[in-house]
């Protein structure tokens, strides 16, 4: 059996699970149509989401979203891809900055750790 060693944790900010499904549209994209993805993380730095859309590296996207009683919609960055199976995970950080999304995330993130 082989082990390995386990990565050290650089993120600025702590991330907790989130699992929703969602959709996002790719700015300054040929095709303006809403791509669906799920989501698989978030933190007060970004989200991680997967979908079956491809080439999205270094991206702009605007994405929706509900987090606890709100719905949003916020502009990320792609920041990594990685091909899974048949789908394509990507990392994104949000690219402008919002107190109140900073807050509510902070929340959900703290109560799902002390879980």
């Amino acid at each position: 059996m082989i082990f390995s060693k386990k990565q050290k944790n650089n993120r600025a900010f702590p991330r907790a699970d989130f699992y929703q499904p969602s959709y996002f549209i790719v700015e300054n994209d040929e095709n303006p149509a809403a791509n669906e993805c799920w989501f698989n993380n978030i933190s007060v730095g970004g989200l991680a989401f997967e979908s079956e859309r491809d080439n999205l590296d270094s991206a702009t996207i605007n994405i929706l979203y509900k987090i606890g009683p709100q719905m949003r919609k916020d502009k990320l960055q792609v920041m990594f891809s990685r091909k899974l199976m048949t789908k394509w995970r990507y990392g994104c950080q949000f690219v402008q900055n919002d107190d109140q999304r900073n807050s509510i995330i902070a929340q959900y993130v703290e109560k799902k750790l002390g879980d």
